[in-house]
């Protein structure tokens, strides 16, 4: 039997080693080595509490998705996704450079996948203080009610502390919940939970990543009264100066529009302004807040709560006039003959605003005379003058005394 396997040894370790060479040829005719490329493999990040428990946040600047370049068997590298592989990079190992080693591997062919070339070696970050901010809740109102119906009150009672990396805290003008009122058109109190939010100078809300709150809803309530348009009237009060004159008064708005709860609203339907002008002796221009003069109870819906006032006040001036006695008018005249014992004519001193005197004429004027309880006899009568229409501030400026007889 020795002999038998000792016989042409040589020949048959050949012959071994000759199939050996043949499977390894077949093999990697049949199953050869080959080259692939995998993309974007994220990198995920283990034991952040390592960096944040030295009260600093951190935000990857680069290597957070990988690329690789593997070799293995076609049978293998052919059956692989991205998915397959796991890379990783360990926080707590975090360089003075900030930088982390990243580790990959694909489980279940670690033995089988060899990886060739990995497009970062390190993942880099950027650290950062971690700071806090602390206020109360402002409410923002989205959208507009239905018309007819305006919002009046919106309230939230809560504080909020907000932390998170100093360049991102310092950005944050006010934390905010938002209630959307679009088209509610109902009056009352409505109370709801909102999301908080954070928003920068602009009013442009920040993104909430690596930002965390005390809490994460507040209680809001909000009341939304009727509306209801109403009239402004601007009046004045005590007079001019001596010798001066109200002439005209322009304000505007007209008109404003009111929001208040439907047992107050119903009780108005003007607001009247009234303007002190005692003693003035020229123009008075101002601004004022409408809101001032509203009952207690009561909103203008406007942003521009303001309205202008412009009264004109004019020194007196004169201006003479003539009129004939034919022009005067007898007013209460008895059963006589009445006689102007003038038949010239009559010049009238008149008093008033400039802007009133220059366009007046003789047509204008109305004269007349009052005879009540006039008898025979002769008499100076005062003239009079009816009011103007357009010059209700012209007046005679001195005495007039019309001679009249009065005969059977």
């Amino acid at each position: 039997m020795k002999e038998i396997l000792t016989r042409n040894i040589g020949i048959k370790i050949l012959a071994v080693i000759l199939a050996a060479i043949l499977w390894l040829v077949i093999n990697n005719i049949e199953d050869p080595l080959t080259v692939k490329d995998f993309h974007d493999i994220p990198v995920r990040r283990l034991n952040e509490q390592a960096i944040k428990s030295k009260k600093q946040d951190y935000q990857v600047k680069d290597g957070d998705k990988i690329d690789i370049t593997i070799l293995a068997r076609r049978s293998i590298a052919d059956n692989l996704k991205e998915s397959n592989f796991v890379a990783t990079a360990d926080l707590s190992k975090v360089t003075d450079m900030d930088t982390i080693t990243i580790n990959i591997s694909c489980p279940g062919y670690d033995d089988e996948v060899i990886i060739k070339k990995m497009s970062h070696q390190v993942m880099t970050i950027t650290r950062e203080e971690v700071v806090e901010k602390r206020e109360l809740v402002k409410v923002r109102i989205k959208g507009e009610p239905a018309d007819g119906f305006y919002v009046a009150k919106k309230t939230s009672n809560t504080l909020v502390t907000v932390s998170g990396p100093k360049s991102k805290i310092e950005r944050i003008k006010e934390i905010i919940a938002e209630v959307d009122v679009t088209d509610e058109a109902q009056a009352g109190i409505i109370k709801t939970n909102e999301y908080v939010k954070v928003v920068d100078e602009e009013g442009k809300e920040i993104d909430k990543s690596h930002l965390t709150f005390s809490q994460e809803t507040v209680p809001i309530t909000i009341e939304i009264y009727p509306t209801k348009i109403i009239d402004v009237l601007v009046t004045t009060e005590g007079t001019p100066a001596d010798n001066y004159y109200m002439t005209n008064i322009e304000y505007g708005p007209k008109e404003i529009e009111i929001a208040g709860k439907a047992e107050v609203i119903d009780k108005i339907d003007s607001l009247i302004v009234t303007e002190n002008i005692e003693g003035a002796n020229s123009d008075i221009k101002k601004e004022i807040n409408l809101s001032d003069y509203l009952d207690d109870g009561l909103i203008i819906v406007e942003d521009d709560d303001t309205a202008f006032i412009n009264i004109t006040i004019e020194k007196a001036e004169t201006k003479r006039i003539s009129i004939r006695p034919d022009d005067i008018i007898i007013k209460n005249k008895p059963s006589l003959s009445v006689k102007f014992q003038s038949t010239g004519p009559i010049i009238l001193e008149l008093s008033g605003p400039g802007s009133e005197l220059e366009r007046l004429t003789s047509k204008e004027i109305t004269p007349y005379i009052d005879l009540y309880h006039y008898t025979y006899g002769s008499f100076e009568v005062n003239l009079q003058i009816e009011k103007i229409e357009g010059a209700e501030n012209v007046k005679l400026a001195a005495p007039v005394k019309i001679p009249v007889f009065l005969s059977p």
